[in-house]
């Protein structure tokens, strides 16, 4: 069994010790995030994916503005930042703590004569990145081993819900979080047995489609394609599909859905995709039976920010199964390394 399908297997048992975590720094993590006037989430690749996210929900749910940076986009205009972020607090997000670019990106803008709080959120102990933080959530319990992330990944935007929630006073997302944990695995289970149906399905590209606080975890689902199942994919904003990007979907292409609403707009939608020729699933939280389209459903119904988590492991597990059919090696994917030294 690949090492990538037993950490995915994992991730609720991981997201279960990442509470018990966060609530340990709980006083660290509320002096940082509510002594901050304006907060830059920064990653690399799948964690600048993750920092879209978390930017999104930090506007949604603060009085706190919120942007999301690549790292290698500070580290190349460096002189073009200052202005932006001098005075603020950067959070680094990264599974290594050893990315190059996260590292130079916080030497050099100090060196530029910028003041600025810095937080990381990474899945290892006694980290570069962490040695220059002063705040660190190290959570290594959820760190990936096999190159792409998967647990890691489900677990900084498990992090993202949880932190907004708890920094607002959100009780019904802090429940549904405690409840995602609970019934995650069996929601997994469902996820696995539809991924091996659609995995065998002739789609040689996919298409991720999502809104709002879930637009950076479904970037990173259409990601994870590239990555494990070694596919072409994007991500699009739901509707917004219709601007440009509809012309590529046809008969070759699987199209996942992150259902918000079941609206009349959102439905016609997904007839236009089904026209096309598209394989479609929508993920769903009750279970529904929509003409000539595949359902993936928690079950309960869900925040729109808590269905990022079910979201991505439809994604990741899709992907998994379809490495089969396309003789993709998940854990080791030829030409990508675990995390990138310039």
């Amino acid at each position: 069994m690949a090492l990538t399908y037993k950490e995915m297997q994992d991730t609720f048992s991981a997201l279960g010790k990442t509470v018990d975590y966060l609530e340990s720094k709980w006083g660290e993590i509320e002096e940082f995030f509510k002594g901050s006037t304006r907060l830059i989430y920064v990653g690399c690749g799948s964690s600048y994916s993750n920092a879209k996210s978390f930017a999104m929900i930090t506007n949604m749910y603060t009085n706190i503005p919120a942007t999301a940076l690549a790292a290698g986009d500070i580290l190349l205009h460096a002189e073009r930042y200052k202005k932006m972020i001098d005075g603020s607090s950067l959070v680094f997000i990264s599974r290594s703590g050893k990315t190059s670019e996260l590292i130079m990106a916080v030497d050099t803008m100090k060196k530029l004569g910028c003041k600025f709080n810095v937080a990381s959120l990474v899945c290892a102990d006694g980290t570069p990145l962490g040695e220059r933080s002063d705040l660190e959530l190290s959570t290594p319990w959820a760190f990936d081993e096999s190159v792409c992330q998967t647990r890691c990944v489900t677990n900084a935007y498990f992090m993202a819900a949880y932190l907004a929630a708890k920094l607002t006073g959100n009780k019904k997302v802090l429940e549904e979080l405690a409840i995602v944990i609970k019934e995650g695995s069996a929601y997994m289970d469902k996820a696995e047995e539809l991924s091996k149906e659609l995995a065998k399905e002739p789609w040689t590209h996919a298409v991720v489609l999502a809104d709002a606080e879930l637009e950076g975890i479904a970037e990173e689902g259409a990601l994870v394609f590239k990555e494990v199942c070694q596919l072409p994919s994007s991500f699009h904003h739901v509707l917004d599909v219709r601007h440009g990007p509809m012309v590529l979907i046809n008969k070759e292409t699987l199209v996942i859905v992150a259902s918000a609403t079941g609206c009349e707009l959102e439905n016609n939608l997904i007839k236009d995709l089904k026209t096309k020729g598209a394989n479609v699933v929508v993920y769903s939280d009750k279970p529904s039976d929509p003409d000539g389209v595949k359902v993936s459903s928690f079950g309960k119904e869900l925040s729109h920010i808590t269905r990022g988590i079910p979201l991505i492991i439809l994604c990741q597990m899709i992907a998994y199964y379809k490495s089969k059919e396309t003789g993709a090696d998940p854990d080791k994917p030829d030409g990508l390394d675990p995390w990138i030294s310039l």
